[in-house]
């Protein structure tokens, strides 16, 4: 891969020009050997000494003293002078050309040294260990400033401009509705916000992220659901089941009347004509990381011209983190952060699912002291909710929601009573209001 010298002169024009167009992250992976000519090469290696910070024209002037062959003096004193002088025609597009061509250099260079490093000493973990670092690098210099300051006075018209736009246009970032009425007066759910239900094993989890689909869906939203405990086939039987509000069992094993069936074949028809979509994505429990499931959204975005709204994994413990940790608190901690960056990239809300330790299986109302190993994943949620249920409580087919915890928020309604029918997985019959939604949004248009 070469770079053409016009666009050389223009990514060092802008440059010593005090251009802001150029990213530090850019800037610092930049060396001599990527520019042809030798006027350029001098050029970088003054401005690493310097930090990148370009010498006024005066200054730079006087710096070319230093070069003892007159005509190597006037050649490069005249290269110089053309890009202080140069106008800046093509800036941005040699920026995002040049950002390319050094993310390629870093990371063949390091591809190149690992690979001679492996044939001096065929330590393979040292291989992969020196070609990530270069993809790091590589990807860092690509995706630009990561941490940026912002000056608190300065920012205050931008950030009363960014809430006058939030408040008349509610549609950039849209509420999500759980359906569940004593949550919904509560809290405001919107992107980027990470919604966790807590519970034990075996205490609903998968059916209340089932529900949370179901619910935006409905609300016209699109919808990535990763299962990594349940198959597809299950996740997908339970979304049949809650569209059809007929019994979980009957529906996957094809026990329903000619009428029933006939009834569900309308109403897929139906949202067959939606524009908003759920995908259905399985991974592998303790195998597939957060960023696999990035490829296939992306994917999605490619070739279907699709992207999420919203998101539901099910469940966090399970996913693999990022980084590899021989704690399973730290990696419980790493995988939390995972999908909170996730809701940040996509600017989507998450809902997921973790599980509390045995103990919190034996008590009627959890905390976040029955979280166990995982307890540090609560510093990256912004909403937690216990899934609790005392064994009367099973009995009447009732199940209480305990918000623990939200950000930047309160809890007004502690306990939140839902009157459940989980043959039918209907966690709470007010889900059912939420087709008011989708006959709004896609209204019913008959196939005969």
């Amino acid at each position: 891969m070469q770079i053409d010298v016009k666009v050389e002169a223009e990514f060092l024009a802008a440059v010593v020009q005090r251009s802001d167009v150029i990213d530090l992250d850019v800037l610092r992976a930049v060396e001599p050997e990527h520019f042809q000519l030798p006027a350029y090469k001098w050029l970088v290696r003054l401005l690493q000494s310097r930090q990148w910070v370009p010498p006024v024209w005066d200054f730079m002037d006087q710096e070319l003293y230093a070069i003892e062959e007159a005509e190597q003096y006037t050649l490069y004193r005249n290269q110089m002078w053309n890009l202080y002088s140069r106008d800046l025609t093509f800036v941005d597009d040699a920026s995002d050309m040049f950002r390319t061509y050094v993310a390629f250099c870093v990371a063949n260079s390091t591809t190149r040294s690992a690979y001679e490093g492996f044939a001096r000493t065929p330590r393979i973990d040292f291989l992969l260990d020196e070609q990530e670092a270069g993809i790091r690098k590589a990807r860092s210099v690509v995706t630009g400033r990561l941490l940026k300051g912002v000056d608190y006075a300065d920012n205050y018209d931008e950030r009363m401009e960014r809430r006058r736009q939030a408040r008349d246009n509610p549609t950039i970032n849209p509420r999500i509705l759980t359906g569940i009425q004593g949550l919904d007066q509560q809290f405001q759910i919107r992107a980027p916000m990470l919604v966790d239900f807590m519970a034990p094993f075996k205490r609903y989890k998968s059916i209340f992220l089932n529900a949370m689909g179901y619910s935006m869906l409905l609300q016209g939203f699109n919808v990535l659901h990763v299962t990594y405990e349940n198959s597809e086939e299950m996740t997908m039987d339970r979304y049949d089941s809650m569209f059809s509000e007929l019994n979980y069992d009957r529906v996957s094993r094809m026990l329903i009347t000619k009428e029933e069936k006939d009834a569900l074949d309308r109403t897929f028809e139906w949202m067959k004509t939606w524009g908003n979509r759920l995908k259905v994505v399985k991974a592998t429990a303790e195998v597939t990381k957060v960023s696999d499931i990035e490829e296939i959204v992306d994917r999605y975005a490619e070739t279907e011209n699709w992207v999420p709204d919203a998101g539901v994994w099910d469940y966090l413990n399970i996913i693999a983190p990022s980084k590899e940790y021989r704690e399973e608190r730290r990696a419980q901690k790493q995988i939390a952060w995972d999908l909170k960056r996730h809701a940040e990239k996509y600017n989507i809300p998450v809902f997921e699912g973790s599980q509390s330790n045995m103990e919190g299986a034996t008590v009627e109302r959890q905390g976040v002291q029955h979280r166990g190993k995982s307890v540090d994943i609560s510093q990256a949620l912004d909403l937690s909710i216990a899934i609790d249920q005392s064994p009367d409580e099973k009995d009447e087919g009732i199940i209480v929601l305990s918000p623990k915890f939200i950000r930047g928020g309160a809890i007004t309604i502690p306990e939140v009573i839902l009157d459940s029918d989980l043959p039918r997985m209907v966690i709470s019959r007010e889900l059912h209001r939420l087709w008011e939604h989708a006959v709004r949004i896609n209204p019913f248009v008959s196939q005969s």
